[in-house]
């Protein structure tokens, strides 16, 4: 203007141009003068960067590796200097990914589409410029599935019972597995892989996408009970992965198989004169199935004919059964088909055992075995004493023409037993030197010419009839002659029982076969050590032997009295007592008592039931930073355990970038220089485990001062002063 200011007519942009040259003339009418100015535009942070893109999508497979470049995006601003100087920064991801100076996205952490199937990211565009302006892209970065799952069975383990009548192809069992992956990586196919114990031909069926199992034959109870059949489950993946189960098919035992005899007939021999209910024969009938026999018309069911009225061999000395048996399925099967022939068969075997006899012509064969011939031959008890024909037998003897060895009569007695019990021998009750008889005969005959006998007498001869059966049976007869009498006598015989009676000199006795040393895991409720008996050589209450124990160490070990069978009553705890001399005493009941002892040495068994135990829960320890690496604190845990169960490992969680631990030391170590700027303190958990089972650990805090334990870096002074701002 004319005062020689110059101001702007427009808004400047420093973006369009940045700089102006200005002629200026400067006159008074006279004289003219010239200058030039120069105008150099000052850029201000007036604009925000700019992506080249304004959203997109992006695909990636989930194993890829860490470190892998997921996209680049780029932004530019038309500022300069620090106005137009871009900055990234990168929101959402979990962790998962990051963002560097030039807009490259990486991969931080590895992927898992089955956790997580796409992630949603703001990339944050920010310049430097007073004030700050920004701008913001959406990302969306799905994750493509990789076949990293098998298929897993709803089960470990299927048990299934089918009957084994069971239709072929209804289903059985329907097994489930599923796949964690996507697409055919999830497709799920079934198939049988092997059948225990095998067969000639394939007795399952498996419906290759619905996993259904079902019969392709039919099953028999009583040629295989149980099978186990391996199936496997493949997804559609390249390659493939698989997994395996087991089915444990229970064949059930349907009634389908009759009672059966092992003969067809059976001769069957028993002495008469048993007692009512007394047994004659067991037979064996045998059921493929698992259904109990039933025999009817037997006195009792498990197939054992009884005496049920009075078997005399005399009276009848044969009888003829058959026997039908039934089992207690449903539906019932019995031995024969026919209702008719049943009945008869029933009713007859239980009316009196003596009537149970019937044609054979009530009957025809039938195919199957499961009825039977029975022939019951009743044998020979010596049961009947000889019976003399007459009562009382008498002669007439003229003693005047008398001769030794003329006949004077014959007695004859019979008996209805058989054989040797039926064989008769005759003797006279008392010796006379006038008489004898013949033993076999029964003829009784003079010994003597009788020249002695002066006067009519009457002579009594007892003539006995004795069998040879066992035990031996007689009767006599009186024998009226013209003799002097005799008496008759009565022979007794007796049995003679000598009882030696057991004293008590024998003490109870351990066999030297017992295993003393034992050993036994601590902790369990209730364990059986065994059954430490004693045998004693006397009998009766002499050898009737208990046992005790000399310390049962408070309740914890009990012995049974009768069998001597140890327990133990609590639980052992070797960190208590890691070893028991026990002493078992067995007595006998004699009087004076004998006593025998049994020392057993028991050696507690260590479980990993104790874990390690840090002698603090919190640490304190002050590091300078800029030191190089070493040891700053020696954490050391015990274990109550011993071996194996105490052995401890040490390991950081948390913080691993700075810091590092002994595994079986437990020094825990500097892995870089610290920096007190960057971080001041740390906190981390360290852990002491043991690899025994089960898995035991004990963890201490290292953090911050509410924990009352403390990692911190002191600082040292190695930064000078800086502006906050590099121009103004």
């Amino acid at each position: 203007d004319g005062n020689g200011i110059i101001s702007t007519k427009t808004k400047l942009d420093y973006e369009s141009r940045n700089s102006y040259i200005l002629n200026i003339s400067l006159s008074d009418g006279n004289a003219t003068d010239y200058a030039t100015v120069f105008v150099k535009v000052t850029d201000v942070n007036d604009n925000s960067p700019v992506f080249a893109i304004t959203s997109t999508t992006i695909t990636i497979l989930e194993n890829v590796p860490v470190g892998t470049s997921i996209t680049s995006v780029s932004a530019t601003d038309a500022d300069e200097g620090f106005n137009g100087l871009v900055v990234y920064t990168l929101k959402g991801g979990e962790g998962k990914m990051d963002i560097d100076t030039s807009g490259l996205i990486l991969l931080e952490k590895e992927l898992d589409r089955e956790k997580q199937g796409s992630y949603n990211l703001t990339v944050i565009a920010s310049d430097q410029g007073q004030p700050v302006l920004s701008t913001a892209l959406n990302l969306t970065v799905v994750i493509d599935d990789v076949n990293d799952n098998p298929p897993i069975f709803s089960a470990s383990s299927y048990e299934v019972s089918v009957p084994e009548d069971e239709v072929l192809g209804r289903v059985l069992l329907t097994m489930s597995a599923t796949d964690l992956d996507a697409g055919a990586n999830a497709l799920v196919k079934y198939r049988i892989v092997s059948q225990q114990p095998p067969t000639s031909s394939p007795v399952f069926l498996l419906n290759l996408t619905t996993g259904q199992l079902s019969l392709s034959q039919q099953l028999d109870y009583e040629s295989i009970k149980r099978f186990e059949v391996e199936v496997e489950a493949s997804d559609g993946g390249q390659p493939s992965l698989s997994a395996k189960t087991l089915v444990a098919v229970r064949v059930l035992d349907v009634n389908d198989n009759p009672p059966e005899f092992n003969q067809a007939a059976y001769d069957v021999f028993v002495f008469e004169n048993l007692q009512k209910g007394s047994p004659i024969y067991t037979f064996s009938v045998t059921d493929k199935d698992e259904v109990g026999t039933k025999l009817l018309g037997i006195a009792y069911y498990d197939g054992t004919i009884l005496v049920n009225g009075y078997v005399d061999r005399e009276t009848k000395e044969n009888y003829e059964l058959l026997l039908v048996a039934s089992d207690n399925g449903v539906p019932q099967r019995q031995v024969i088909e026919r209702n008719t022939l049943f009945f008869i068969c029933k009713f007859i075997l239980f009316i009196n055992f003596s009537v149970c006899a019937f044609s054979e012509s009530w009957f025809s064969p039938v195919t199957c075995q499961n009825f039977t011939y029975v022939s019951i031959q009743v044998l020979d008890v010596n049961d009947n004493a000889p019976q003399f024909t007459k009562a009382q037998y008498s002669a007439n003897v003229r003693v005047a023409t008398a001769k030794e060895g003329e006949s004077v009569l014959s007695v004859s007695a019979t008996d209805l037993d058989l054989g040797i019990n039926s064989v008769i021998s005759y003797s006279l009750l008392n010796n006379s030197d006038d008489f004898r008889i013949n033993n076999g005969t029964g003829e009784i005959a003079l010994s003597s010419n009788l020249d002695h006998i002066t006067a009519d007498t009457v002579v009594t001869l007892i003539v006995i009839a004795a069998d040879h059966g066992v035990p031996q049976l007689t009767s006599n007869a009186q024998i009226y002659l013209f003799l002097p009498l005799h008496l008759f006598f009565f022979f007794f015989s007796t049995q003679v029982t000598v009882r030696v009676n057991d004293i008590n000199d024998n003490p109870p006795v351990f066999s030297a076969l017992i295993q003393t040393n034992l050993s036994a895991p601590e902790n369990a409720a209730s364990l059986d050590l065994g059954v430490f008996s004693a045998t004693d050589r006397d009998i009766g209450v002499n050898a009737l032997i208990s046992y005790s124990l000399q310390d049962d160490f408070a309740g914890v070990f009990h012995i049974n009295s009768s069998t001597g069978k140890l327990m133990t009553k609590k639980p052992l705890d070797r960190e208590m007592m890691d070893s028991y001399e026990l002493k078992i005493i067995a007595t006998d009941s004699g009087k004076p008592s004998r006593s025998a002892s049994l020392v057993l040495s028991i050696t507690v068994e260590d479980l990993n039931d104790n874990p390690p135990v840090f002698p603090q829960k919190s640490y304190s320890v002050t590091v300078k930073e800029n030191e190089l690496p070493h040891v700053i604190l020696s954490a050391t845990a015990t274990d109550e355990d011993i071996g194996y169960n105490a052995i401890i490992h040490y390991a950081i969680i948390g913080e691993t970038s700075s810091f590092y631990v002994g595994e079986l030391s437990g020094n825990i170590t500097t892995l870089q220089p610290l920096d007190y700027e960057s971080c001041s303190q740390y906190t981390f958990l360290l852990k002491a485990f043991n690899p025994g089972e089960p898995y035991l650990q004990d963890t201490a805090n290292i953090t911050d001062v509410d924990f009352l334990f403390l990692v911190t870096v002191e600082d040292v002074n190695e930064e000078g002063p800086i502006f906050d701002k590099p121009s103004y």
